[in-house]
Parts: structure tokens; C-alpha cells; sequence
């Protein structure tokens, strides 16, 4: 079945589009047998399976959310703020750690949504699907096979797509201030952006981000598994972080470490080239064909250890958390859990 609506774009067309699709969804549910539910239906996110790692160079941790004006005098460095999010529906009443609540509102997960395969967006073996919702869930999410690539639904627009879900999250306040650190280098230049933008982050355990740079002020919020965060300052460590250029296609990749930053207990980063016993699995490496050559090598190596010489800062964001990331600060994610969190962009 197939809802077709044509005409116009008009003030209360988006309005006219959401009732229609949740009404349409109620009908289904009544006159259609409802799919089975997956199984066996645990929660998303088991409780903490793996250790956090140890952090050496801590956030600033605001215990509560602060006053308007010492946020606004505190954004010259990131920061994390505990209980930001914890009044949030997703949290207390209409729980997103719930495969069955989340199956509800994508209509017994038949809605499509685009995930990401691979690694990160840095390999060579990235790619990208559209799959039903609870294909993801089933194949990535609650029953993910050990031979399977990672699937991500990253960086996802999902409210638009799915607006009752819109209802269990809000806008935090912090996001309609008007600021600037005195560096607006980084900033895009876009004044059609009124209201923050709204991303979600859905996946499995170990999934990642690279190291990056965003052209938005961003606050993160942990609904679901714990994520472990490392920060570097743009201003002073990006000589030692290697930025990517324009690569195959025309494709600026300037705005992502060409260091491959991987975790490893004990708080090191490991160099990793594939030809030397005795390096963990899951460390760091440089991107690029590794064809073996020695000078090659040991550039590489000499590059990772300028690297390791980079100042950061390091956290653990939890459910109920919101991280500030400044515009431009280089930033690497990792899952500690199966992790749902949305962020937050503004100017």
C-alpha cells in the first residue's frame, strides 16, 4: 500500500502529511494481524556488557544543568552536562531501549531507513543500504551476526521521517542561545538554519565515529548505552591530527583526521601497520594502502608519534547526559554499548 500526495508546498502541508500518516498507521494496525514482535524481545541496551575504559584527561562535568549565563561562559572548551536529558520521555515513559515501543511508531517496523556498513565512512569497504526498521534491529541491533559489517543508522534526520518519535525527546534550551567565542572560522555561513538541527544515532556496540570536525555548535544526548568521547582543541593540535584533502571524486575530506584512532585498554593508542606482531586488534592506524615498504612505514610511524604528542580530552556519556562539543573541535566517538543519541546543531 502506497499513500500518494501531490499539490503545493503550503504552511500546513507538513502538518496535513504527519496526520495522515499517523492516521493511515492507525487503520493498518486495526484491519492488519500484527507482525511478530523479534525474539526473544530484550532491551536494546543490556546493561553496561563491556567495562568503560579508564580516563586519564577528563571533561569538565557540570553535575546538574547550569544557569544560561555560565553555559554561555563556558563554551570555549567542551563539556559535559549529567541529567540534561533525563526528564525526556525516551527515557521514563515511552522508552527508546524498547524494540517494541520503537516497532510501534515504524509501522510494525516496515518503515525504510539508511544505514551505514563498514567501520566508519573512512573505509574502503564503506557503504550503505535502506532496509525496513526491523530488519536493522534484528540483523544489527538484537541479533547481529560476528561475520556480519557493522550497520549504523547514522546522522539520520528520523524525526521527519518518523514525527511521533519527535514527542519523547526536547530541544534543549542552551540550543537557542546566540554566541560567539570570538573564532568563527569554522562556522558554516547558512542563514536559512532558524531552528537547531536534529540528528539521531542508532547502533550496535563498537560502532564509531572518526576523528572529525563539525561546522556546528553541537549538543549531544545519550538516551541509550554509554559512548566514550575524546575531544582534541582546533586551534592548537590540528598540525599533529593530519586533516585528509580532497580525495578520489572531488570529495573534501579536510574535516577528518587521516590518523585512524582506535581504542585499546590501558589508555594507549597503538600504531598499527599490519606487519608487526604483537599489536592489538582495534588499534589506531593511518588510512591509505599499506603496501609494506619500509620508508612508507616508518613515516607512518613517525606521523603516529607526533600524533600521540596531541593534548585531548576524554569522557563517558551515559543515558541522560548532553555533551557540548564547540564548532570545529576534533572529535572521536566510539559505542561502549548498543547506543541510541541525538544531536543537536546550531549556529
Amino acid at each position: 500500500m502506497a499513500l500518494i500526495m501531490s499539490g503545493a508546498p503550503g504552511p500546513s502541508r507538513r502538518t496535513l502529511i504527519e496526520v495522515l500518516l499517523h492516521q493511515t498507521h492507525q487503520i493498518c494496525s486495526f484491519l492488519l494481524p500484527p507482525s511478530p514482535s523479534p525474539s526473544p524481545p530484550p532491551p536494546t541496551a543490556p546493561p553496561h556488557p563491556t567495562p568503560a575504559p579508564a580516563i586519564t584527561f577528563p571533561l569538565r562535568i557540570f553535575p546538574t544543568p547550569p544557569p544560561l549565563t555560565t553555559f554561555l561562559t563556558s563554551l570555549s572548551h567542551p563539556f559535559i552536562i549529567k541529567s540534561l536529558s533525563l526528564h525526556w520521555p525516551a527515557l521514563t515513559t515511552r522508552l527508546w531501549s524498547s524494540p517494541s515501543y520503537l516497532l510501534s511508531h515504524t509501522n510494525s517496523g516496515k518503515r525504510l531507513v539508511p544505514i551505514e556498513l563498514g567501520k566508519s565512512y573512512t573505509d574502503a569497504s564503506w557503504g550503505q543500504r535502506i532496509i525496513p526498521f526491523k530488519q536493522f534491529l534484528e540483523e544489527y541491533i538484537l541479533h547481529p551476526s560476528p561475520s556480519s559489517s557493522t550497520g549504523y543508522l547514522a546522522q539520520h534526520d528520523l524525526f521527519s521521517q518518523i514525527p511521533a518519535l519527535r514527542n519523547d525527546i526536547a530541544i534543549p534550551d542552551y540550543c537557542y542561545s546566540s554566541y560567539t567565542d570570538g573564532d568563527r572560522s569554522e562556522e558554516v555561513d547558512d542563514d536559512d538554519i532558524s531552528e537547531p538541527l536534529l540528528n539521531v544515532w542508532l547502533g550496535p556496540q563498537n560502532t564509531l565515529s572518526p576523528l572529525h570536525t563539525d561546522p556546528y555548535k553541537n549538543i549531544l544526548c545519550q538516551v541509550v548505552g554509554r559512548k566514550y568521547i575524546r575531544l582534541y582543541n582546533p586551534h592548537s593540535e590540528t598540525p599533529r591530527l593530519f586533516p585528509r584533502g580532497v580525495e578520489a571524486g572531488g570529495v573534501d575530506m579536510s574535516n577528518t583526521s587521516g590518523v585512524e584512532v582506535g581504542w585499546v585498554e590501558g589508555d594507549e593508542f597503538t600504531y598499527d601497520d599490519g606487519a608487526e606482531d604483537g599489536v592489538e586488534e582495534g588499534g589506531g592506524g593511518f588510512e591509505g594502502e599499506r603496501d609494506g615498504k619500509s620508508e612508507e612505514r616508518e613515516g607512518k610511524k613517525r606521523m603516529w608519534e607526533e600524533f600521540k604528542k596531541a593534548e585531548y580530552v576524554e569522557g563517558i556519556l551515559e543515558p541522560g547526559d548532553g555533551l557540548f562539543i564547540p564548532v570545529g573541535w576534533w572529535h572521536y566517538v566510539r559505542s561502549l554499548d548498543v547506543s541510541f543519541s541525538v544531536s543537536f546543531w546550531w549556529k
